[in-house]
């Protein structure tokens, strides 16, 4: 494990290895950048799970749910925005308990808000609001992941990011942080001027058959880093051919019984709101032994 000190010293204090980590990065370090794709989600993975205030960070929807005043929409609207708000921020349980404990109906209760939002939406033009909600917003970007794009420029890394969230808020909260998405990106996301629903967190599994284009840029790569918040961002994975992947988890929230779950999906799971030191360190480690 002493060659993976330097890798290992960028981790947050209190952040936990699986016992294979060691070896999918060698195995990703020996393939180089050339055979890497990267794969992201982005609310509480490129952003923080901490906001600017020191409160919960919002995520894609929440911006639009938290920060619109609703005195500047119909009172028809203003109410199906604090429906749907109030079923954002009741616990996971208590949606269980709505839907009876029925996994089935717990996911078709995901795809209907999601249906119900992306109706409204669009057809009231949300959009308009979004510049204003983004900067009322206290959501931010991870620190130092200007970093990380660049590396992703740099080396040509096809990157995938699939969110639930929203394109026309995650790309500005980024490029206000002075990373705007790089030009090998391919974005499966949702869309405020959409009724239709691309992705839900719950059918990320679906992801690469709705983005070809990354499908053709990744044909001849063969490894990959994962990064993700919550055991479902590694779903897009079950759209590839069985490959080296070192899924990289951030907790924001640690207790023992969360380690473990997430031990179970993640090879490394990282604390404290990280930065994005260790990913940057990580891919600095891939790309050590090549040539541009």
């Amino acid at each position: 494990m002493s060659g993976l000190a330097p890798l290992l010293a960028a981790a947050p204090a209190g952040s936990r290895f699986g016992p294979h980590f060691g070896d999918l990065l060698n195995q990703l370090r020996h393939a180089g950048p050339k055979r890497l794709m990267v794969i992201t989600d982005f609310d509480q993975t490129l952003t923080t799970y901490f906001g600017k205030d020191g409160q919960l960070g919002d995520q894609c929807h929440d911006i639009i749910l938290h920060h619109l005043d609703l005195s500047e929409v119909s009172p028809e609207v203003a109410q199906t925005l604090r429906e749907l708000n109030e079923w954002n921020h009741i616990t996971e349980s208590e949606r269980m308990a709505r839907c009876g404990n029925d996994p089935l109906r717990r996911s078709q209760a995901t795809r209907q808000w999601f249906e119900r939002f992306h109706k409204l939406s669009s057809e009231e033009g949300l959009k308009r609001f979004a510049k204003h909600c983004v900067a009322k917003s206290n959501v931010r970007a991870r620190e130092k992941i200007q970093e990380t794009f660049k590396w992703l420029e740099t080396w040509d890394v096809p990157l995938l990011l699939v969110s639930a969230g929203l394109r026309e808020l995650l790309v500005p909260v980024l490029e206000n942080a002075g990373a705007p998405l790089p030009s090998n990106l391919s974005l499966l996301a949702n869309s405020l001027d959409e009724a239709t629903v691309s992705v839900t967190s719950r059918e990320k599994q679906l992801a690469l058959e709705r983005v070809p284009d990354f499908k053709l840029r990744a044909q001849d790569r063969s490894h990959v880093l994962l990064l993700g918040d919550k055991p479902s961002d590694c779903s897009p994975l079950e759209g590839l051919p069985e490959s080296p992947a070192l899924k990289v988890g951030f907790l924001g929230q640690p207790s023992e019984d969360r380690f473990e779950e997430y031990l179970k999906f993640f090879y490394a799971v990282l604390v404290g709101d990280a930065s994005m030191d260790f990913v940057n360190c990580l891919l600095d480690t891939v790309s050590s032994t090549s040539v541009m």
